[in-house]
């Protein structure tokens, strides 16, 4: 799979505040302008009312002659946990990208040297562990925006809360793959050192992000409805707003896109381009792994620049992380397709035997990386160019 949301008043979602509400501390623009939602529509969002001012409200009210300051939705302490996050993710993965084979042998997978590769299962492998750890730079760098968001105060806007329960998602199906790939009864599975990894790595992005959704987004009920609301919004293709136009459409597409093929990696024990798919629990894994990124990371992530581009905010510092993030991975992606593609007929020059084996033939290949060099080159421009409309 190599791939990889104004009008008037009255068309702009009633979940993110318009530009002009912008944050500024110390006169500073805030990273995250144009975010926040009022407290009437965070109301709404949760079916609560604002209720009434207590007695200890009412006492500083008559003390400072006005309403006392919204708690802002974050803390140091948040973004430290956020930080803190993002480096357990890093240590296996960054290393990983480079230095496969540690991997592999923890997981129990057969696997030779980058280059001199002794058979295509072992190019195989290559490929999907590479590709795995590239979708978790998507991870990393949404891990990093909500660091900085807490420093903010603004962990409470629904981009982050969007964020933070894809990271929810996207670690604890990691790590329910890898406990279910250690557990069955069969071999190679990965080794329990394989798996405190997994874990160890992925568990304090799902806290963080947990206590976000609880401190300041309003609990699960409201994240589920949330999660809803999107899926809606995100179905209707044609309804675009005067700002977001064609751009707002193609990331959408781009989301659906990401649903349906990584859906494909991640549920079908069948790779949609493997060349040999391998029932094993081990190799299973690194498979669903990889789709596993795409479905509750890459989709996620997509769906955030489905807004950004709805509300004319392309321009702004989170959504061009996330741009990047994106396009940095696609490139990753394309060159270990690519490069497992030469090795491949390195070891075996007949083509035609090549395509009878793969599940998914020269043509799922070719049009896979079609696809993905025109949707490179729309993410790699909107993380360098783009600008607020």
């Amino acid at each position: 799979m190599s791939m990889s949301m104004l009008t008037s008043s009255a068309a702009r979602p009633a979940s993110i505040a318009p530009t002009s509400q912008v944050l500024r501390r110390g006169g500073a623009r805030s990273p995250l302008v144009g975010l926040r939602r009022s407290k009437a529509q965070r109301s709404r969002r949760s079916g609560s009312t604002v209720v009434a001012p207590t007695a200890i409200f009412t006492a500083l009210k008559k003390v400072f002659g006005k309403d006392p300051p919204e708690p802002p939705a974050g803390t140091p302490a948040d973004a430290n946990l956020f930080k803190a996050a993002a480096v357990a993710l890093a240590l296996p993965t960054l290393p990983s990208l480079i230095f496969t084979r540690p991997m592999l042998d923890a997981l129990n997978l057969s696997n030779s040297e980058p280059g001199a590769f002794d058979s295509l299962v072992d190019i195989a492998h290559f490929g999907n562990l590479f590709g795995t750890d590239c979708l978790t730079l998507i991870a990393l760098t949404s891990l990093v925006v909500l660091a900085g968001a807490a420093e903010n105060g603004d962990l409470d806007d629904d981009t982050c809360q969007s964020l933070a329960a894809a990271l929810v998602l996207y670690a604890g199906t990691n790590t329910l793959a890898i406990v279910a790939a250690v557990a069955y009864p069969a071999s190679p599975s990965p080794s329990l050192a394989a798996a405190a990894v997994v874990v160890l790595a992925a568990a304090p992005a799902a806290v963080a992000s947990a206590s976000a959704i609880v401190k300041y987004g309003g609990g699960w009920e409201v994240a589920v409805e949330r999660g809803v609301d999107d899926i809606k919004s995100v179905a209707a293709l044609r309804d675009q707003s005067e700002q977001g136009g064609k751009l707002e459409l193609y990331y959408k597409l781009s989301f659906w896109t990401t649903i349906f093929v990584g859906g494909a990696f991640a549920f079908n024990p069948l790779s949609p381009l493997a060349i040999i798919n391998e029932p094993y629990p081990s190799a299973q894994l690194l498979q669903r792994a990889f789709g596993l990124g795409a479905v509750f990371m890459l989709a996620p992530a997509q769906f955030v620049l489905v807004n950004a581009a709805r509300q004319g905010r392309m321009g702004e510092d989170i959504f061009k992380k996330l741009n990047l993030s994106i396009a940095v991975a696609i490139v990753g992606l394309d060159a270990s397709t690519i490069y497992g593609a030469q090795q491949t007929l390195a070891l075996n020059s007949d083509v035609e035997a090549l395509q009878a084996a793969s599940s998914g033939g020269i043509y799922n290949f070719v049009g896979a990386l079609s696809v993905s060099f025109s949707i490179l080159a729309v993410y790699l421009y909107q993380g360098l160019f783009a600008k607020d409309e």
